[in-house]
């Protein structure tokens, strides 16, 4: 999940630029097996505030909050397990939250945030290896990662042992956005 994820971005020549995500444009996706079939499932809602100059790595900030009960997936059943206390526990903590803590350059074009996700009352660190182009004012940023769903304590009551959903859990993010 980024679970979510999630989210990074984006660059400017002087000082760091804020940067507004084009919604249509971008997407939170999580997949899961279930049962021994794939499930693909996204965050529609989500917002993000992101500030991110390539030249001063050391000033990037990316903070998102996911709305997690808008999580919805190619599953009936899944979608309505979701929301309940055993999965994304809605009614407790109806959203994720992502935390930058550093984005260094790995190569030309190519990043790493490190950083933390809050859900369900459990802080767990992530990374996320991500690409960036920049054209104009428009940035496009892709990023994939996994997260071990055991790590939120997500399905503990109802499948501690993986045997209906599996443990690992791809995210993977693709930002639009402009700058501001």
């Amino acid at each position: 999940m980024i679970r979510a994820a999630l989210l990074l971005l984006l660059a400017t020549p002087a000082a760091a630029s804020q940067w507004a995500v084009v919604p249509a444009q971008s997407s939170l996706a999580f997949e899961s097996v279930w049962n021994g079939d794939a499930i693909a499932g996204r965050f529609p809602k989500f917002a993000a505030n992101i500030r991110f100059d390539p030249a001063k790595l050391a000033d990037a900030k990316v903070d998102v909050i996911i709305d997690l009960a808008a999580a919805t997936t190619d599953n009936k059943t899944a979608n309505g397990s979701l929301p309940g206390d055993d999965w994304f526990a809605v009614k407790k903590g109806p959203t994720a939250r992502f935390t930058s803590s550093s984005i260094a350059q790995t190569r030309p074009g190519q990043y790493v945030a490190k950083g933390t996700l809050n859900m369900r009352g459990n802080a767990v660190p992530v990374t996320l290896p991500f690409t960036l182009s920049i054209t104009g004012d428009t940035a496009v940023m892709t990023g994939e990662t996994r997260l071990d769903r055991r790590a939120f304590k997500i399905g503990m009551d109802s499948d501690a042992s993986g045997s209906w959903v599996a443990f690992p859990v791809p995210v993977k993010v693709k930002i639009v956005a402009r700058r501001q």
